[in-house]
């Protein structure tokens, strides 16, 4: 008696899905703004040692303020948000602080009674007026400021001595002082220091001067003959570079 045989589908074990690496380590992309957010933040820091350098911490602060918005709206899609709050708040912190520094160095740098001036706008660009059958005459700006208390930054022309010195030549910017060549005649203050020790020639190095303001041709170094001159009662490094 024969048997029908049925055959039957051969159903195949099926295999766990595999997990993916990301997900078996909880992986997650991190956005190239997140560590540039951080570096930046770590670097805001040099605000405090040039006033050059403060505008990092504002670079930083919108940089990582953009990548904490935009992590926020992909809801732990990607990681980084650690190194973009560090960023941030290393930016806010380091920027607001170093350039409170600056600004308060600014406010206070001015001795009492002494009057800011700005070499090359309130000296050097006012030049000199020329009328027929007479020599150079100043500038009635400029002149009225004989006398005057003043304060004014700039950079001490080199000589052969550096240590010590009780006159000097203040040259209107960093050029005319490191790079050779002689200043232009409304370029250059003759100053005398009536009080102190002396000060010190260092190179590139901007100078404050305070002191009573003269318009009258006086004798310089390297035969240069100056026609503005201060008898100095305050000289030293400038706290700010503005």
């Amino acid at each position: 008696m024969s048997q029908s045989i049925v055959s039957q589908p051969v159903v195949e074990a099926q295999s766990p899905p595999v997990q993916s690496r990301s997900n078996e380590f909880g992986y997650r992309p991190v956005p190239i703004l997140a560590p540039i957010s951080f570096l930046l933040g770590l670097l805001s820091a040099l605000g405090f040692l040039g006033l050059l350098m403060v505008p990092i911490g504002l670079v930083g602060f919108v940089v990582a303020g953009i990548c904490i918005v935009r992590l926020r709206k992909f809801r732990g899609e990607y990681g980084g948000m650690w190194l973009a709050v560090s960023g941030f708040l290393m930016s806010l912190i380091f920027f607001s602080a170093s350039a409170g520094i600056w600004a308060n160095g600014y406010r206070t740098e001015v001795p009492e009674g002494f009057r800011r001036l700005n070499f090359t706008e309130d000296i050097s660009n006012k030049g000199f007026i020329f009328e027929k059958g007479k020599t150079d005459i100043f500038n009635p700006d400029v002149k009225a400021l004989d006398g005057k208390q003043v304060f004014i930054k700039g950079y001490m022309y080199p000589t052969n001595e550096t240590r010590g010195l009780k006159s000097f030549l203040l040259v209107k910017d960093n050029a005319q002082c490191c790079f050779g060549g002689n200043p232009k005649i409304n370029d250059m203050i003759m100053v005398t220091l009536k009080t102190g020790r002396g000060v010190d020639y260092h190179q590139g190095i901007m100078m404050s001067v305070g002191g009573v303001f003269h318009c009258q041709k006086s004798s310089g170094p390297a035969g240069l003959t100056p026609v503005y001159s201060i008898d100095g009662t305050l000289a030293e490094n400038s706290r700010t570079m503005f």
